[in-house]
């Protein structure tokens, strides 16, 4: 129990009587120092806080007693409406410091009148010091837990909204459009999905929060955790034809110096809402042609050959002949020499010279290559049929995880 002298409790009810005033004008301080309040249309609700935060002052110097934790449950209302309105903590408990400031200058106003009002205001530095910290604390808590309260309020509608548009409807309640508006995916703007995918040999790390806030950084629209997956859906109207694929590689990068490895795939462009699913799919095939390497791969940059073999079509592996097999999976683990050859040889339109040249190697070890590959293969690189089987043998076999 605290004890005030009658001079301390004839002061509290002074500043009791006035606090709508002191309060009106703590708010204009507010309003004057901190850009972030003055975009909002919150001064009527600041002024109630205000108003509330000067009651637990007064009224626990008129009681006798010390502020407590619980006299300030009435801040969690205001928390959640600073964080919905875009208002940072720091400047969140530098309002609540003017304020203070705005009291205590309005409690010296009073007591400059007689000397002996002066040492009842020292008396009173304590209480107010202690009604700071306790305000101050509970206003970090509560706003840390509205904080949550909203990322996590936001992160299930997001992925009500996706899971709408995937399965072909366009989100119709309120709240859900609101948060597509928000996002920049208003209905006739084109966007593209994208796929991330993260690993990491960092334990306990939380992968896929870790992407979205890289590319948050670099995006806007709407990231969405989705199946160990990491989905978003971007519109297209902020970004030239360069600056799309800069800001992704960007944000990949940023991972990638935290031991993050991100693959990204992204679909065909300007997508409709009704083409949300399909364009999932090209994002998905456009990342699993990455094979989890760092990078960034667009779907509309694959070859119809690479989205074919890319499937997961049992079939069409157990239709390489064993003996292919081997070779593939044997070269493979000494570091794909001959993949490589075949591959330059295909790219320079079986032209070994130019091949040799692309790969910076003597022509005849070009030839001594093709001449080992056709001898392990049973294929004559001099045949198209033969040729081409032997390219898709080595795209599905390259693509098999159990290989």
């Amino acid at each position: 129990m605290r004890s005030f002298d009658d001079r301390a409790v004839g002061l509290a009810k002074w500043v009791q009587d006035r606090i709508p005033n002191i309060a009106r004008a703590a708010t204009d301080a507010i309003w004057a120092e901190i850009p972030s309040y003055r975009a909002t249309r919150l001064y009527d609700d600041v002024v109630t806080h205000v108003a509330s935060i000067f009651g637990v002052f007064t009224t626990s110097i008129i009681e006798h007693r010390v502020p407590r934790d619980n006299d300030f449950a009435f801040t969690s209302r205001h928390a959640s409406e600073r964080v919905a309105n875009g208002i940072s903590l720091i400047d969140f408990l530098q309002a609540f410091r003017i304020g203070q400031i705005v009291l205590w200058s309005h409690v010296l106003e009073f007591v400059r009148s007689t000397e002996e009002q002066q040492e009842t205001a020292l008396s009173l530095v304590e209480h107010l010091m202690r009604t700071i910290e306790s305000g101050s604390s509970a206003a970090a808590t509560t706003y840390l837990q509205a904080q949550q309260y909203l990322v996590a309020d936001q992160e299930r509608i997001a992925r009500d909204c996706l899971e709408d548009l995937l399965a072909g409807n366009l989100p119709g309640i309120p709240v859900r459009l609101d948060a597509m508006r928000r996002a920049g995916l208003d209905d006739g703007v084109g966007f593209v999905v994208i796929v991330c995918r993260a690993t990491s040999e960092t334990t306990g790390a939380d992968l896929i929060l870790d992407a979205r806030k890289a590319l948050t950084r670099h995006l806007p629209g709407m990231l969405v955790p989705w199946r160990q997956e990491l989905v978003g859906l971007v519109p297209l109207e902020r970004f030239g034809p360069d600056t799309l694929p800069q800001k992704v590689v960007r944000a990949v990068e940023e991972l990638s110096t935290d031991g993050i490895t991100a693959s990204i795939g992204i679909s065909s462009a300007d997508l409709e809402f009704a083409q949300t699913a399909a364009g999932l799919l090209e994002a998905q095939a456009a990342c699993d042609h990455l094979r989890g390497r760092s990078a960034v791969q667009f779907f509309a940059h694959l070859s119809p050959l690479d989205y074919l073999v890319r499937r997961p079509d049992p079939t069409a592996h157990r239709l390489i002949e064993p003996q292919l097999r081997a070779f593939i999976t044997e070269d493979i683990s000494s570091g794909a020499i001959y993949i490589e050859t075949l591959s330059a040889y295909l790219a320079h339109d079986m032209n070994a010279k130019a091949a040799a040249a692309a790969l910076r190697i003597h022509v005849n070890t070009m030839y001594y290559r093709l001449g080992r590959i056709a001898e392990r293969t049973g294929k004559d690189l001099r045949h198209v049929e033969d040729v081409v089987n032997l390219l898709l043998a080595v795209r599905i076999a390259s693509s098999d995880p159990s290989r």
